[in-house]
């Protein structure tokens, strides 16, 4: 589980599918009202108010953006009167949960001979397209699930997986702080500057 703060009243925690099966939990689960979902909300904000500080101001929102590879983005959100998660009282805490599925697969990868070897692969399976971007010494491949059709989901995440990780950093953010490589069908224009 990886926590960033956002602002003072909102904190962004990526959770991957290990952590999930960790806690013997899988994506599907969220969207029961189990204790043992209720007990992953609590242990979230518990580790958000000891690592960064984020307190929980009486109402508690909970929007959890499922990416099918990496596992899950949870934004939690506070609002009215501050005070320590541990000093509500049960019955306060409410929880407002938004579930959605992004439609989006990006990795970050530490090297270009990574994309490189990654694209041909890709491209010796019949897939062309996808972005290349830059940011922060890291490159990343977004891909629509469209443009991935030419692999079954799983073995598509297990290809990229191979060289390089899920990225926890949102396409959203990279469309505005990166830098663009290659704007559509990454995979092609790299094989075709690139020998194996």
């Amino acid at each position: 589980m990886r926590l960033e703060k956002i602002t003072t009243n909102k904190v962004k925690v990526f959770l991957t599918l290990d952590d999930l099966s960790e806690r013997g939990l899988e994506k599907d689960d969220l969207w029961n009202d189990s204790p043992r979902v209720k007990q992953l909300f609590r242990d979230m904000v518990l580790e958000a108010d000891e690592v960064l500080g984020f307190k929980v101001e009486g109402y508690l929102s909970v929007e959890v953006y499922a990416l099918p590879a990496q596992g899950m983005i949870i934004h939690l959100s506070s609002e009215e009167a501050p005070c320590s998660f541990e000093e509500m009282d049960e019955d306060v805490l409410e929880l407002e949960i938004t579930m959605d599925e992004r439609p989006e697969m990006l990795f970050e990868y530490r090297s270009f001979e990574d994309i490189i070897q990654l694209a041909w692969r890709l491209y010796d399976s019949g897939i062309t397209g996808g972005q290349l971007l830059f940011h922060k010494e890291r490159y990343y491949l977004y891909f629509h699930k469209a443009e991935t059709a030419a692999l079954s989901e799983d073995t598509f995440i297990a290809v990229m997986s191979e060289y390089g990780e899920p990225s926890t950093i949102s396409y959203t953010l990279l469309k505005e702080y990166s830098s663009r490589l290659v704007n559509e069908n990454a995979v092609s224009e790299i094989v075709s500057y690139f020998s194996r």
